[in-house]
């Protein structure tokens, strides 16, 4: 049997391990790198001149499994009922995918190729649509739906809540409910009573203040779908330079933001993009796959 010097200084040095640990002594492993906070909106149409946001630190208490489309989603806190939306600016489950998202807010643009380059690499979407184009391009809406892509609701004429982008007067309460409403009554016209954009919302040139999370938790929406890195495409820029600065996104649950319009190369992009994704051990996918 061990002397009581022994047992001594077993104890003391086992006392002495625990404190090292408790105190942070052991290495630990440094989290993946976030993007950084750059520009507010800058008054074109449909996007903000945004290239990269912060990951969400808004409180949630309820958990609600996703319907993704890349196997093994798992789940992740979302706001109860009635609570303020959670602003989405990067994706909160861990899974290694980037959700790509276009906005559809003026001309129909380059949607045909952008759907048939995303069929035949079997990908699913995120489209965040405006009520008015919807019901200006009704057959190409109808293909959205149609080939499963998610929808957004990215209010029906596509004004600014705040009114700091475009200049304007901000929103009452009435007028944004009312382009909630227009919108999600268009697609149940055009596609069916059961399509629906809830619980997703895409703000109008990114701008929201204190009260929009709010009213959209309100009214039944959960996200509110901002982004982590924006392609600035709708500036002008070239293929090239969209790939290059949508690889800042390339990480799990980045959130790319594309426009369909003509004004912008996304869709000549695009196909190089989802190789990089690829290339990169992560997949493309929507919304719904990094919540």
């Amino acid at each position: 049997m061990p002397s009581p010097r022994i047992l001594s200084r077993v104890a003391l040095s086992v006392a002495c391990a625990l404190v090292f640990t408790a105190c942070g002594g052991a290495p630990q492993a440094a989290p993946d790198d976030e993007p950084g906070v750059t520009s507010t909106a800058s008054g074109q149409v449909e996007a903000t001149a945004s290239t990269a946001a912060p990951a969400t630190t808004r409180a949630a208490s309820a958990t609600t499994a996703p319907i993704g489309t890349v196997a093994g989603a798992s789940t992740t806190t979302a706001p109860p009922a009635g609570a303020p939306a959670l602003q989405m600016r990067k994706g909160t489950n861990g899974r290694k995918v980037v959700a790509l998202t276009f906005d559809a807010g003026s001309d129909v643009g380059f949607t045909g190729q952008i759907l048939d380059t995303l069929k035949a690499e079997q990908i699913k979407v995120s489209f965040g649509m405006t009520g008015k184009w919807a019901e200006q391009n009704p057959d190409m809406f109808r293909r959205i739906v149609a080939e499963g892509h998610h929808l957004v609701n990215h209010t029906y004429s596509h004004k600014s809540w705040t009114g700091f982008s475009s200049s304007t007067a901000l929103l009452n309460r009435e007028a944004r409910t009312a382009e909630l409403d227009k919108a999600e009554q268009v697609f149940k016209n055009l596609a069916g009573a059961n399509v629906t954009s809830k619980p997703w919302f895409r703000p109008p040139f990114g701008d929201v203040d204190n009260e929009t999370d709010k009213l959209l938790g309100q009214l039944g929406y959960k996200y509110d779908a901002l982004w982590t890195v924006d392609s600035l495409g709708w500036m002008g820029k070239t293929a090239p330079q969209i790939v290059e600065i949508c690889r800042k996104a390339f990480v799990p649950g980045g959130i790319l933001l594309f426009h369909v319009g003509e004004q912008s190369q996304d869709g000549n992009a695009l196909v190089q993009i989802i190789k990089e994704i690829r290339a990169a051990g992560l997949q493309p996918g929507s919304l719904l796959d990094v919540v």
